[in-house]
């Protein structure tokens, strides 16, 4: 079967070469009149043939510049994802980065509060402005560590106060995190349960407490009150071992709490409590009363005389011992 259409192309000086041609038919023209494709190519009539490259060209021109369109917003589209892919790349970069800096400072932070806990015993710094210089003492790199922590969590609206409140909660915040890194880091957790203890609370609420990660466990709580207790014996003994050669004044104060709770609980039947507590003054400048002195023993063998001691203080330290403290104030506000 033989082509209709042989050529050659109606364009003048057409330089394409190819053996496929098109003939410009009634709707064809209209196409090149409506897209003023023949004012430029006026010579052109129907019936004429064109070969493919300018049939597309000057008749299908519309259809063209509808791909050239849609490749232009693929090629567009195409770019925007890669930048956003490239976008997303950079940040997943950075939060990783951010990540591992963070993970390294709490790292070197719960380091630094186990040895000033176990190594070198030294006591909770719950003050913000103290706990940032000793953890930066400690270590270089814990520099700007805790006004960031500041920073992202105080907001900047807050007032001056209550921003310096939030503060030692961060302090707090530390202690338990370096806490959740380390489980022998519970300097903090062991004055809390303490603390919940000596308020009355309950083993299962300080347990309670263990498990949510605030307190340690009942039982390390009644441990660690036993051990305070050794160690505040042998305490008051190497004190008066080094400075039995002083006086000292004691005063010892029977106490008894009337205000008894009588519902019981799980460690106790009722909350009355009777103790005495003792309290020892030196008196630097003077040296400690001798046992015999002039031949006669400082211990009375009658004991405690109320009669004598009513005696002495009615008659020979009357005017002495019997002044208000408001009046030793206004007395050494007029010598002044």
């Amino acid at each position: 079967m033989s082509k209709k259409n042989t050529g050659p192309c109606s364009i003048k000086n057409c330089t394409y070469s190819g053996h496929f041609f098109c003939r410009i038919t009634e709707l064809a023209y209209q196409k090149c009149e409506k897209e003023n494709m023949l004012e430029v190519y006026s010579y052109l009539n129907i019936g004429e043939q064109l070969c493919h490259q300018h049939y597309c060209q000057i008749v299908e021109s519309k259809r063209n510049k509808r791909k050239r369109k849609i490749n232009s917003k693929n090629q567009k589209d195409c770019r925007k994802k890669v930048e956003h892919k490239d976008a997303e790349s950079c940040l997943s970069n950075t939060f990783l980065i951010n990540d591992q800096i963070f993970a390294s400072k709490v790292k070197i932070l719960t380091s630094v509060l186990y040895n000033k806990q176990h190594r070198e015993t030294t006591k909770l710094k719950l003050e913000p402005t103290e706990f940032q210089n000793m953890i930066e003492n400690a270590s270089p790199e814990l520099k700007r560590f805790f006004p960031s922590m500041v920073n992202a969590i105080i907001p900047k609206e807050r007032s001056a106060y209550n921003k310096q409140e939030a503060k030692k909660s961060i302090v707090a915040l530390c202690y338990m995190i370096a806490g959740l890194r380390n489980k022998f880091v519970n300097q903090f957790k062991t004055e809390v349960g303490l603390y919940l203890a000596a308020s009355g609370a309950t083993w299962e609420a300080i347990d309670i407490m263990s498990s949510l990660g605030y307190s340690i466990c009942a039982k390390s709580v009644a441990n660690y009150q036993k051990k305070i207790q050794e160690n505040h014996i042998i305490e008051i003994e190497s004190y008066f071992s080094k400075n039995g050669n002083f006086l000292h004044i004691y005063n010892i104060d029977d106490f008894h709490d009337i205000h008894e709770k009588r519902r019981p609980d799980t460690t106790s039947t009722s909350t009355a409590n009777h103790f005495s507590t003792c309290v020892t003054k030196p008196v630097i400048d003077c040296l400690k009363i001798p046992l015999i002195f002039n031949g006669i023993s400082v211990h009375n063998p009658n004991n405690i005389e109320a009669w004598r001691i009513c005696w002495y203080l009615l008659n020979k330290y009357t005017g002495i011992f019997d002044i208000t403290y408001t009046e030793c104030q206004l007395q050494g506000y007029q010598d002044n």
